[in-house]
């Protein structure tokens, strides 16, 4: 396993960890079922707005993408030393990016009871790289360090693996050429405070 743990944001990346057929059946599940995405608003409501995303997402349940993933999110939560009470996950999401798609600077989660569904909350994100077949669309994190913003762009070969805290901020950089697709899920659990 190629796998490096970014010590200034607590994100994990492990490199082609997933083969070419894996990904692509994973892509296959969306065929025909792409839906616009839709960001939370200040009102709570779901909808779109084309300034801080533009993609099309499919939601699953597939039982055995989950039991692929959950040992992951397992040792990442363990080797980090969040050691995070997690107890569920939200349904899996898969994106497609096509010729200038993006989803700019956010975060998945608070950690915080106000934020919560069902009483948890999304604690750790995964997100898995399945084609590189693209230009753009690189994944990055912001940091602050010393009073100054600084971007990490993380792998993005074809079957990486990114795992991080939900509360840090990242964005998908615009998609310039060829079609982007990746794997997300959220790890939900008690809020922390």
């Amino acid at each position: 396993m190629d796998a490096k743990l970014h010590e200034e944001s607590s994100a994990f990346v492990a490199r082609k960890e997933f083969d070419a057929e894996t990904c692509s059946r994973i892509i296959d599940l969306a065929e025909g079922k792409w839906q616009p995405s839709l960001v939370e608003g200040s009102s709570g409501e779901d909808g779109p707005d084309a300034n801080l995303r533009i993609s099309d997402i499919f939601f699953t349940q597939e039982q055995w993408i989950l039991d692929i993933i959950w040992p992951y999110m397992a040792a990442y939560n363990n080797v980090s030393g969040l050691n995070f009470d997690i107890s569920s996950v939200e349904q899996l999401q898969l994106t497609r990016y096509p010729p200038g798609a993006f989803y700019d600077f956010h975060i998945d989660g608070f950690g915080t009871k106000r934020f919560s569904v069902k009483g948890n909350v999304r604690k750790i994100s995964l997100s898995i790289q399945l084609n590189e077949d693209y230009r753009g669309g690189e994944f990055q994190i912001a940091r602050c360090r010393q009073g100054e913003i600084e971007i990490d762009t993380l792998d993005k070969s074809t079957g990486s693996l990114i795992l991080f805290p939900s509360t840090l901020e990242h964005r998908v950089a615009p998609v310039t050429s060829g079609i982007r697709y990746s794997l997300v899920a959220w790890f939900l659990g008690p809020p922390l405070r």
